[in-house]
């Protein structure tokens, strides 16, 4: 191939000026893969499983004003649009693009992104998840899960998604980094979840009710961050408690959204915790109307800043 001919600064311009397409087959020969990785930057791989999964897709970004979009439903159509905002958007079809691309994969999509997680570097790797997913029908977005540096699971506006503790298992022992927005509806049957994640952070948005608290950070062993939205002061105490008297853990930071919040006698209730008033504490900026105290883990002395806000409660040990 005269490519591999040329040299390395025009090399790398030819292929920089190429369409995606072209790119992905010049990937399929082992000699050019080295050569992709630096000639073709990429900012981001994005799997999206929408509402309707006609609508799957990878997004993937090459700069600030260019996207690919790669349909994965095997019956789409390919198309080019243009977004309000100005991007570009190629829109092809995995069925096309597997073509010239070998591996042990039999889903085509997954022999798809498992080539481009090989073949490209991308600075970030994200799936969003917006659906119910079949352990059937999508079983490549299991084995391919823990690939992600982060995934987004929400069940929004999924009127016909019925929540169950089997939706939220798929994502146990596979995701390191975990965005939940869950909501359980009231026709819904209500359900504790009480088994162990694996991640090690954990981020939940707009509702933590169906998230068992209890013996949480004793599930939770490899949890760095931890996130929980609209609890009560009696959820806040709970978890300080456990973080207290539990053993040696790797978590240094928890961010609280507090429903009805009144005072810190209920966060702090039982806990030995010293109000920090010094001058250093006045200089910073910490917001004036925010309290904040020290506590220590009782196995190893280890210390932790809690602050105490309106609403807004966080631990950073």
């Amino acid at each position: 191939m005269k490519l591999f001919k040329y040299p390395a600064l025009v090399r790398d311009e030819i292929i920089q000026n190429m369409e995606f397409a072209d790119v992905l087959t010049l990937s399929t020969i082992k000699r050019s893969q080295p050569l992709l990785k630096s000639a073709r930057y990429m900012t981001e791989l994005n799997v999206k499983l929408n509402e309707d999964d006609t609508d799957d897709s990878i997004l993937i970004y090459k700069n600030e004003t260019s996207e690919e979009k790669i349909m994965l439903h095997l019956d789409a159509k390919p198309g080019k649009q243009k977004r309000s905002d100005g991007k570009h958007i190629s829109e092809l079809l995995v069925v096309n693009l597997v073509k010239h691309i070998k591996g042990p994969y039999e889903d085509p999509r997954e022999r798809l992104v498992q080539h481009l997680m090989k073949t490209f570097q991308f600075t970030k790797k994200t799936l969003e998840c917006k659906r119910k997913i079949d352990e059937s029908a999508d079983q490549y977005v299991l084995n391919i899960m823990p690939k992600f540096d982060k995934v987004w699971l929400s069940n929004g506006y999924q009127f016909n998604w019925t929540l169950t503790k089997e939706d939220i298992r798929l994502f146990c022992k596979r995701v390191k980094d975990i965005s939940i927005s869950l909501i359980l509806r009231e026709e819904e049957n209500k359900f504790k979840f009480d088994e162990a994640l694996e991640c090690e952070k954990l981020w939940i948005h707009d509702d933590s009710d169906w998230l068992d608290i209890e013996k949480l950070l004793t599930r939770e062993n490899k949890m760095k961050h931890l996130q929980l939205c609209n609890v009560t002061e009696e959820d806040v105490n709970n978890i300080f408690t456990q973080w207290i008297n539990g053993p040696t853990s790797v978590l240094s930071s928890v961010w609280f959204s507090v429903k009805n919040p009144t005072s810190d006698i209920v966060i702090l209730k039982d806990i030995s915790a010293n109000e920090i008033t010094d001058l250093n504490s006045e200089r910073d900026n910490t917001n004036k109307t925010s309290k904040r105290f020290k506590i220590n883990r009782k196995c190893d002395g280890k210390l932790a800043m809690v602050t105490i806000g309106d609403g807004i409660i966080t631990l950073v040990a």
